[in-house]
């Protein structure tokens, strides 16, 4: 356990010190503080506009901090040699496979902290008023880039950066799109069983990530999201679960890897 945690801690501050999250960081803390000066071309209301804005900014930059920073997780380990430094001492590989992704997660939860905070005192000194459940988007956006670095380091295992950033990219889309999708499919009465099944195989494989998608009804307070707190703690379950399946998936992958 002390192994994972000082390689989480190592993974931390290098993710830190790299100056394309902290780009994307700074350039996501920007946009959300110049936000205000929008209103007059935006053609919306004030909330809509500061709550969609943050939201939007906040989803993009995660779901890009995410991606660049777990792409290289393990393959820049293998590219620098230093792995054989680390598996050298009495470090398993599910230690270092675990390790490097709690790391991405703190390293997520600093991101989002500080994303976070900023848009809370833009939206307060905005609006005049705090809404909580502000808190309650960011940390459904959290768990959502959690659970897409944890794809991205299952990918890392055995394929190149390269190819990772368009897998990874790829899987959040479809798992965006793939749940109103399907929806639709099913109210087409027209659709065979040989079409609707693979694509409900596909939505059981693919990680939903349109569920961690609640901004709407906390900008639009008119849409109310039906038994909220039982959805959230399902949301997040789920969220866990296909984590600890994708990491157990990855020591697997990394186990039979020759390095």
């Amino acid at each position: 356990m002390n192994a994972t945690l000082a390689i989480a801690g190592a993974t931390f501050g290098e993710a830190i010190r790299k100056r394309i999250l902290m780009v994307i960081l700074l350039a996501a803390l920007v946009i959300i503080l110049i936000s205000p000066a929008f209103e007059p071309f935006a053609g919306r209301g004030q909330r809509t506009l500061i709550l969609s804005f943050g939201f939007g900014i906040i989803q993009l930059a995660g779901t890009f901090i995410a991606i660049i920073m777990c792409t290289g997780l393990i393959p820049t380990e293998i590219e620098r040699r230093t792995i054989y430094t680390i598996l050298s001492k009495p470090v398993q590989r599910w230690n270092f496979v675990v390790g490097k992704y709690l790391g991405a997660v703190s390293t997520l939860a600093f991101v989002y902290v500080m994303m976070g905070m900023v848009f809370m005192i833009v939206s307060r000194i905005s609006l005049g008023e705090f809404d909580p459940k502000i808190a309650q988007g960011l940390i459904m956006f959290f768990f959502q880039s959690s659970l897409l670095a944890a794809v991205t380091l299952f990918f890392s295992t055995f394929v190149s950066p390269l190819v990772n950033y368009f897998l990874s990219g790829g899987v959040f889309l479809m798992g965006n799109l793939m749940s109103s999708f399907l929806e639709t499919i099913q109210r087409n009465p027209e659709v065979t069983p040989l079409t609707r099944i693979p694509i409900q195989i596909l939505t059981v494989i693919l990680p939903n990530f349109a569920n961690f998608n609640i901004q709407n009804p906390i900008i639009n307070p008119e849409q109310v999201l039906t038994d909220e707190f039982a959805y959230l703690v399902q949301t997040v379950l789920y969220a866990i679960v296909y984590i600890v399946l994708l990491l157990v998936a990855s020591v697997l992958v990394f186990n039979q890897r020759e390095m």
